[in-house]
């Protein structure tokens, strides 16, 4: 009998080394691969930075497993960070994960592994897949099924996550008890590309400062009145309470970008609900729209999804009216449905009904 062979996607991290050794553990010939997605030599905390490519080949040796390092940074520059910046420049706030998982660590590596015959593609990703199917992880401070979404059946029946049963402190346990070097690896940060999360500094090295989207301009309020100046539109996402630089008595939040007028407009909590909202580019792991109209959406990641109702507008294009209105529902994220714990599928929120 042919012994069947895992080729499982390692980051360098505690998740995706905990995974390897229970594939390898289950009797899979397992084959680690890492990928270096920013050009350069050195890193900071990003997948395939020189210290996450080392932790993962030390891994792979303690557990007597083969390593390959793959450099993919001209892909991922095209297909994750030039829409990333696009995005904040037109008053959008993008989730580059989706992307990444979608265009390079799934679309790259399940090719890779067909063209080296593997059976499977094995991820550290915490969520649970059945039948070609996509269910939310068993931890659910940790569930990762919202960055999944457009991946197909297909990819799915040949997709393993060893992890989507176990919570994070068994994984660090399981990482412990095998001695692995990663057990104690602190998390990466959100956006692993962006240095110390300074959005505004990473797209102004790239389109420079002079840029309009980077152009300061009034702060608002709801009456419109002025509060303050802002650093460039750019700087900023629905929903946002802090770095604004102004002094209300009640907090304040980002409720609107007004890019004609260059205006920030500010409000209370209860501005940012929404009620319904558009989504497009929308992708079905089945292929096709539920049947069933009533789903949950989760419109960030670590949002609860929400009950609504969907209203599928073509095959790529769906409105949702949820029936408790949401806060900060943002034009650039993501917007999965589910039904139970299983993600349908989902879109990019493009136009939200605001006040």
């Amino acid at each position: 009998m042919k012994e069947k062979t895992a080729l499982v996607a390692m980051s360098g991290g505690v998740d995706s080394s905990v995974a390897a050794a229970l594939m390898a553990g289950e009797g899979w010939r397992t084959i680690g691969v890492t990928l270096k997605i920013m050009p350069g030599s050195t890193g900071f905390g990003c997948c395939g930075s020189p210290v996450d490519i080392d932790d993962a080949r030390r891994v792979c040796e303690s557990l007597g497993l083969a390593h390959y390092t793959l450099n993919m940074a001209d892909l991922f520059e095209d297909k994750v960070i030039k829409p990333f910046v696009e995005a904040y420049l037109n008053q959008r706030t993008p989730n580059p994960c989706v992307e990444c998982n979608k265009s390079v660590k799934f679309g790259h590596l399940m090719a890779l592994a067909r063209a080296w015959g593997a059976d499977c593609l094995a991820t550290g990703h915490y969520a649970k897949t059945s039948a070609g199917r996509l269910f939310m992880a068993d931890d659910r401070e940790k569930d990762q099924s919202y960055f999944l979404y457009a991946l197909t059946e297909g990819d799915l029946a040949v997709t393993r996550f060893p992890l989507g049963n176990m919570s994070k402190n068994a994984v660090r346990a399981k990482a412990r008890e095998l001695k692995l070097k990663t057990a104690d690896k602190p998390e990466s940060q959100e956006i692993c590309f962006v240095p110390g999360r300074d959005y505004r500094k990473f797209i102004a090295d790239r389109v420079g400062e002079s840029t309009p989207a980077l152009a300061a301009g009034p702060i608002k309020d709801m009456a419109g009145r002025t509060l303050g100046r802002h650093r460039g539109l750019a700087s900023y996402t629905r929903g946002q309470r802090r770095g604004l630089g102004i002094s209300t008595s009640a907090p304040s939040y980002v409720v609107r970008l007004e890019p004609e007028s260059n205006t920030l407009v500010v409000g209370g909590k209860q501005d940012t609900l929404s009620a319904s909202f558009t989504a497009r580019g929308v992708h079905w792991i089945s292929g096709r729209a539920p049947a069933n109209k009533d789903v949950r959406v989760r419109i960030r990641h670590r949002h609860e999804p929400a009950s609504a109702l969907l209203h599928p507008v073509s095959d790529r294009e769906a409105r949702v009216r949820f029936l408790e209105p949401q806060p900060a529902v943002t034009p650039g994220q993501a917007a999965v449905f589910y039904s139970g714990d299983e993600a349908l599928g989902g879109g990019t929120i493009a136009e939200v009904d605001t006040p």
